[in-house]
């Protein structure tokens, strides 16, 4: 009974996330096209031209993610429907978890294509794979369960879908500017915060050995260590994950 609740909301999750599937694997290949022709006017070398790659799928997955996640853990407590699915003698951490795992199968696809995408632009303009492709490709899809994890998490604690997806774009989009303060001004590691440990996807992809500082990037002056960034990554899934399933199970309609 519990394994047939679970792959119904598990199978429910990606029907309704079909479009979306189809509409970030096409962006993620039309943007890495775009980062090639970039290259190629700005005359990267294949180190510059997998940093940035590596950068894109930072940015789309935090992108992703925010969506994708968004009404996870709010869509029932918004919605009538959710009057209709929450009265049925089904345990709520089954749903959400069910929910979740769909959310994390929804941007393997997206990812996959980043990087299929990507390997082929680099032996198109540079005759070289992508460094440490294995490493890295592990590395994004545990950002992406991170993230998922973190978003999911907030949308659970929230009252409106709006909230988790304007602190996803936001978390995302501002990064930049926490790397800034952070490493360049105050001169520490912001360890605390996931898309610095994001950022091993792009380092572990743009080099053959893995740095722990880049003094020549202004934003991203420190790199962590991979067990740097898999630590980092982990504590936001397990915490987030948890916290998701504790206010989910436990709110009012």
């Amino acid at each position: 009974m519990k394994n047939q609740a679970f792959y119904a909301f598990f199978n429910a999750e990606l029907k309704m996330a079909k479009s979306q599937i189809i509409a970030f694997s096409v962006l993620s290949f039309v943007i890495v096209i775009l980062t090639g022709l970039l290259s190629i006017k700005a005359l990267f070398n294949s180190t510059d031209f997998f940093e940035s790659i590596g950068l894109v799928i930072w940015l789309m997955i935090g992108i992703a993610a925010t969506n994708v996640a968004a009404g996870i853990g709010v869509m029932d407590f918004n919605k009538r429907t959710g009057l209709l699915v929450l009265s049925q003698p089904v345990n709520r951490k089954l749903i959400f978890l069910s929910r979740l795992f769909a959310a994390f199968l929804i941007l393997l696809l997206p990812i996959t294509v980043l990087y299929i995408s990507g390997f082929s632009m680099g032996l198109l303009l540079y005759k070289v794979g992508i460094p440490n492709i294995f490493l890295s490709y592990s590395l994004a899809i545990l950002y992406a369960f991170s993230f998922t994890a973190m978003i999911s998490g907030i949308s659970a604690m929230s009252s409106e879908k709006s909230t988790p997806l304007s602190f996803g774009l936001t978390f995302t989009f501002l990064a930049v500017f926490v790397f800034a303060i952070f490493g360049k001004f105050i001169g520490i590691q912001p360890w605390f915060f996931l898309p610095y440990g994001g950022l091993i996807i792009s380092s572990v992809m743009a080099a053959p050995y893995l740095m722990h500082i880049n003094p020549g990037n202004y934003f991203f002056y420190y790199i962590p260590y991979v067990n740097e960034a898999v630590l980092i990554m982990l504590i936001y899934l397990l915490v987030f994950a948890a916290l998701g399933i504790f206010y989910y199970s436990r709110r009012e309609l």
